[in-house]
């Protein structure tokens, strides 16, 4: 008691001294603050606090979802889902992660992306460490019940058998929760057999396609740095991985800090407030603006590795956006330091019959590194023609089949 007493009376005495002391102590803090943004060349707190108060114009009132998945998953409501994998639907930082809400301050409206911090369902940690000279980490935004579309795009131009000579690739298909059982157990199935499914904790659905973009930067950060490049597609694209190992990483080893893609310049995409539309966007996002910022069309991109966890950790301050392309390829690298766009719009086919034609007529290679298959029967005419056109041109083998799903990897010769 007589302590107690004696220390009160010391700081009374001496106000003045305490309060410098306090001073310096923040002045210290400051300091350390600022040289860990300067060190990790991107502005985010030291802290990470999902409750912090932040206004933005980008800021939701709420994440919008598709009709189907408006049910908001409370825990123990769904026993549904298969036994094998034992998880539950609850809560994050205090609110929900069935998709439908977000992560959102006590004391603003704004939301941010659920996959900042929620644990995988399903993920295979070794995929990418397991290889000693990793060329490309292919991650694909594909559907639960895709089973077909994933089984081609492991077949054809993902499959390492025909590349060996030049490098390899790993594929890593990014996927949310399902509802449907029966979908679950065969998902779980697929991993086992393949192990390339990384399952997140919100529900799949259109406009959840944030979160999901959002969960492969995190696992890439955590157990994909080895790879030289990440190739973001969906899934009824086909890469022409020959020209990716043979021309593309070359030209790009060495390099940092690039994203390539097809480039939505600034002030050029028009938002639409339409309501009837696919692609309706809601007043409290973009408040105020009628085109959106730069972007990339995630139709397929290819991004420098050492700027994913950058990617990653800027999500923590930008507020969820649900077109997926805006905000993993606009908005998160807008915040990072250094970020070098280059255009594939001459390199890219949006079109099927524009894609098949050229590979097909060309008596050169094709100029396209990226086609769009639209459906698996379409991926799977591509990849055809293109065994094809190697063959006519560069006198590479392929050997393939022309039965939809009995397609034989072999070894290329060159």
């Amino acid at each position: 008691m007589f302590m107690s007493t004696f220390a009160v009376q010391w700081v009374l005495r001496n106000t003045r001294l305490v309060i410098a002391l306090l001073g310096i102590s923040c002045l210290m803090m400051s300091v350390h603050y600022i040289s860990t943004v300067n060190h990790l060349h991107i502005i985010r707190p030291r802290i990470i606090d999902l409750h912090r108060q932040r206004g933005s114009t980008y800021s939701p009132k709420a994440i919008q979802s598709d009709d189907e998945y408006h049910t908001i998953i409370h825990k123990g409501e769904i026993k549904s889902i298969s036994e094998n994998l034992k998880y539950h639907l609850t809560t994050i930082h205090g609110v929900n992660i069935s998709g439908v809400n977000n992560t959102r301050s006590v004391y603003t409206k704004t939301l941010y992306p659920l996959t900042l911090d929620a644990p995988y369902l399903l993920s295979n940690q070794n995929l990418c460490k397991s290889v000693v000279n990793l060329s490309a980490l292919v991650i694909v935004h594909t559907a639960p019940n895709h089973f077909d579309r994933r089984d081609i795009m492991r077949k054809t131009w993902t499959n390492n058998s025909y590349f060996h000579h030049l490098g390899s690739v790993r594929i890593l298909f990014l996927l949310g929760t399902v509802l449907d059982n029966d979908t679950q157990i065969k998902i779980e199935d697929e991993f086992k057999k393949h192990g390339d499914i990384l399952q997140g904790h919100f529900i799949d659905a259109y406009r959840n396609l944030t979160h999901k973009g959002v969960m492969g930067y995190k696992w890439i950060s955590e157990n994909c740095m080895n790879a030289k490049m990440i190739v973001k597609v969906d899934d009824d694209v086909v890469v022409d991985t020959y020209k990716l190992l043979k021309e593309y990483i070359p030209k790009l080893s060495g390099k940092n800090r690039y994203i390539l893609c097809n480039y939505i310049f600034d002030r050029t995409m028009p938002i639409i407030r339409e309501k009837n539309s696919k692609w309706y966007v809601a007043s409290d996002f973009f408040r105020g603006y009628q085109f959106y910022p730069q972007y990339c069309s995630g139709f397929g991109v290819i991004i420098s590795t050492d700027i994913i966890p950058f990617l990653y950790r800027a999500a923590y301050l930008t507020p969820f956006f649900w077109v997926d392309d805006v905000y993993l390829y606009g908005m998160l690298p807008s915040k990072v330091k250094e970020v070098t766009y280059i255009s594939l719009a001459r390199n890219v086919s949006l079109n099927f019959d524009k894609g098949l034609q050229c590979i097909e007529n060309t008596i050169k290679q094709c100029p396209f590194l990226i086609s769009d298959g639209g459906n698996p029967e379409e991926v799977i005419q591509l990849w055809n023609a293109m065994g094809k056109a190697y063959k006519r041109t560069l006198n590479v083998q392929f050997t393939l089949s022309n039965t939809s799903h009995e397609m034989n990897a072999e070894n290329t010769t060159e």
